[in-house]
């Protein structure tokens, strides 16, 4: 037999071992609700691994892309709460992802609220509100469209002017607090709320009793709703921390 011959059948078995190889391997047991679920629990960085292994299966799934950017977004909101300069690099890097997308999903509203997220985590609330309107628009039952409603409203009362000393005393962050709560309390109506998202909404309700109202009290009943029950996610976890440390009374 040649020297060709050789290789030429040698060249089918590798080929034919590859495809056996191939066929023999399991098949991916990671869903997309694996990656969401661990999203919701704050589990980011394994959230983030997870999508792209799915991206890597799937590259051209723009559901995919629009989860792992609204995963980068949310790391970038700790980051922000955490006063890491960096956080910016992480919104762009989500928006640079989005915006190519945009084409194609123009009834999206999970595209719009992760660009809304991104505004809003750029400091661009008017533009924010608007990709939410179009969102809730597409999904009127939204409720991480509701609770990024409620954030704005709750950063807004954050840098409220201080109260005119020559009038009634008031709160200048009640109109904000009111405007806050309402959205949260949106989300909680919401059919089918996830607990993870219910337990979200409960913590910024007692965030806004907390720092908006300064009604401590208020504040940790909320957080003790939001610990509740085995599915609580990130914010649960947040809620137990708080109302271990925050007194009964006003």
């Amino acid at each position: 037999m040649s020297v060709t011959a050789k290789a030429a059948i040698a060249g089918i078995i590798l080929c034919f071992g590859f495809v056996l190889s191939i066929a023999s391997d399991p098949p991916s047991t990671l869903s997309r609700e694996d990656a969401v679920f661990r999203y919701r629990e704050g589990r980011l960085d394994e959230a983030v691994a997870s999508f792209d292994k799915l991206l890597a299966e799937k590259p051209g799934d723009d559901g995919l892309k629009i989860w792992r950017a609204t995963v980068i977004l949310e790391q970038a909101r700790q980051m922000k709460d955490g006063k890491s300069q960096y956080y910016k690099e992480r919104v762009v890097a989500a928006y640079a992802a989005l915006k190519p997308l945009a084409t194609r999903n123009a009834d999206n509203p999970d595209w719009y609220y992760a660009v809304a997220k991104a505004f809003w985590l750029n400091d661009r609330a008017s533009k924010a509100r608007k990709s939410i309107a179009k969102a809730l628009y597409c999904r009127p039952d939204f409720p991480e469209a509701y609770i990024l409603l409620g954030d704005l409203a709750f950063d807004e009362g954050l840098n409220a002017p201080p109260p005119d000393l020559t009038g009634p005393p008031v709160n200048p962050g009640e109109e904000f607090a009111a405007k806050a709560s309402a959205e949260y309390e949106r989300a909680l109506k919401v059919k089918g709320l996830p607990p993870e998202l219910a337990a979200e909404a409960r913590y910024k309700l007692g965030c806004v009793q907390e720092v908006l109202r300064k009604n401590k009290a208020s504040a940790r009943e909320w957080w003790v709703k939001a610990a509740e029950g085995p599915r609580r996610g990130l914010y649960g976890r947040m809620a137990a921390e708080k109302f271990d440390t925050v007194p009964v009374t006003k």
